[in-house]
């Protein structure tokens, strides 16, 4: 009856003390992940040992634009996807590591100067960012070849690992472009803001390539369909006098085009007429308007076709990155 007496009392401290070992153990520095993805808000600052500088050098977060999740990655896996995505994998080899380096130095740039329109580090949209593939759409895309492009990518990839392109000790925004007009554009001609390392460089390559010249026709009524999202817009003169481009760069880039009353830059123009480029010049007859267009892109920061024109005449990744990007250094970050 004693021993009974004695093994109830020891019942009785053990659940007394049971909530406070339990609340002794919770670490709040830790990060919680609840089940849509998310994370709890929390303060590394609440723990002292709490360190992951290690881990956020080799991963990055990217906000997929089909699922409107933040996904986290390794940084080789999301270089390589991205080198997937934004060039041939038949491109030449060098042309592929220069690739791989833009893209590691675009994503250590958005670390750490984040889009706050987005969650994420970096987004999967190329038209604001850049693109990523997963391994199952590359097996979609390169078939049979599939083993060999993906072997090939990661190998240009892990031979330029953590390599980026810096200006004055920090990365650079990396711009880049499939194909220019013969000579790239400088960020200021384009976004009103002058970049030192992001200047005009030849790039006559690019106007023999197959895709260099493209061009567009819209009806008079199509036209005025896609004006009427501009204030102002007026349709009362003649058609043939709708569209009339005011300026341009010595690189044939528009700056300044009138349509339809609005005055537009060719960045806004190109992106209303969906254009390859901001490039072009327009033409009125038979009832349509013809935009002639010059290159694919924005036309700043590195060629894609231009790096693959140079690394077939024996350039190295690094000899184009630095003919495309003015006083940069490439190093270790």
């Amino acid at each position: 009856m004693k021993q009974y007496a004695v093994l109830s009392l020891v019942v009785a401290i053990i659940l007394f003390i049971a909530p406070f070992i339990a609340l002794i153990s919770f670490q709040p520095g830790k990060e919680h992940i609840s089940s849509d993805g998310t994370s709890e808000p929390f303060s590394v600052a609440d723990n002292e040992n709490v360190s992951n500088d290690d881990d956020d050098k080799n991963t990055i977060s990217v906000f997929m634009t089909d699922s409107s999740e933040v996904t986290e990655m390794d940084m080789r896996d999301y270089i390589i996807g991205v080198v997937a995505a934004e060039v041939p994998a038949s491109y030449a080899t060098e042309a592929i590591k220069a690739q791989a380096i833009v893209a590691q130095t675009y994503a250590e740039y958005r670390k750490k100067h984040p889009d706050r329109t987005i969650s994420g580090d970096i987004s999967d949209d190329s038209s604001k960012h850049q693109g990523y593939m997963t391994k199952a759409e590359m097996k979609e895309k390169w078939g049979e070849a599939y083993e060999s492009y993906l072997t090939k990518i990661e190998d240009a990839v892990d031979s330029v690992a953590g390599k980026v392109i810096l200006y004055e000790n920090e990365p650079v925004m990396a711009a880049y472009h499939a194909i220019s007009s013969g000579k790239t554009e400088s960020a200021k001609n384009i976004w009103g803001e002058d970049i030192p390392y992001l200047q005009t460089a030849d790039s006559e390559w690019d106007t023999y390539s197959s895709r260099y010249t493209s061009e567009v026709r819209l009806t008079a009524a199509e036209v005025k369909n896609i004006m009427k999202t501009q204030k102002n817009a007026d349709f009362d003169s003649p058609e043939e006098e709708w569209i009339g481009i005011k300026k341009k760069t010595d690189n044939g880039t528009v700056l300044e085009v009138m349509i339809c009353g609005v005055d537009l830059t060719g960045i806004k123009a190109r992106e209303l007429f969906t254009l390859r480029s901001p490039v072009f010049e327009t033409e009125y007859k038979d009832g349509e308007f013809i935009f002639t267009v010059s290159g694919y892109g924005h036309g700043v920061g590195m060629s894609q076709n231009g790096a693959n024109c140079m690394a077939k005449e024996g350039k190295t990744a690094e000899e184009i990155i630095k003919h495309y990007y003015s006083g940069v250094t490439i190093d270790i970050l």
